[in-house]
């Protein structure tokens, strides 16, 4: 699911928020020092939990929960009368910008995002600051969807007692109600 998820919502903010610089998949590369460099403000993605219910013919669908880490660069202090402190509080403006992109934004395979929750992450990290921001949304899985053979070529014939003939429509055909006898 998230190979096809993850590319859509990465694009998505992209475009949204050009001053993203690093959109990945979440595997703690803010927790280590020897990864890739991080460009500043980046996104980390997380697919944290699905509770998947089954539609049928390998259909399934549930409620899932995503989590989006956003790291803005503190290189300069933020107290009252630091001289940085326009440029800092600048750059966390890059956290609201991601929530209005995300905020009910929909694609292939998932209904709209909804923010649940908001809290400060990774407190300690030396370079920047950390916010991760919880979002629902109902995904739909069709990979195992089981083809279905079409039938062709069929001949209908009707008679005494047989039920009235499917009509056809712009978008296949329509079987019409038969009247149920009533009891008296």
């Amino acid at each position: 699911m998230l190979h096809k998820l993850f590319p859509q919502l990465c694009n998505h903010l992209r475009a949204a928020v050009p001053a993203l610089g690093t959109i990945d998949i979440d595997m703690a590369q803010l927790d280590y020092e020897d990864q890739e460099p991080i460009q500043y403000p980046a996104v980390f993605i997380d697919l944290e939990n699905i509770a998947w219910g089954d539609l049928g013919a390998g259909i399934q669908k549930g409620p899932a929960t995503l989590r989006f880490t956003v790291a803005v660069e503190v290189s300069e202090e933020s107290y009252e009368g630091a001289q940085g402190r326009d440029n800092m509080l600048n750059r966390l403006e890059v956290v609201q910008q991601v929530h209005k992109a995300l905020q009910h934004h929909q694609g292939d395979g998932y209904g709209p995002l909804v923010r649940t929750s908001y809290r400060r992450d990774r407190v300690q990290h030396p370079e920047a600051w950390c916010l991760a921001m919880g979002y629902v949304s109902e995904l739909i899985d069709n990979d195992g969807a089981q083809e279905l053979a079409s039938v062709t070529d069929a001949a209908l014939s009707v008679g005494v007692g047989a039920q009235p003939a499917p009509e056809e429509e712009d978008d296949g055909f329509i079987l019409p109600l038969i009247p149920t006898p009533s009891r008296a």
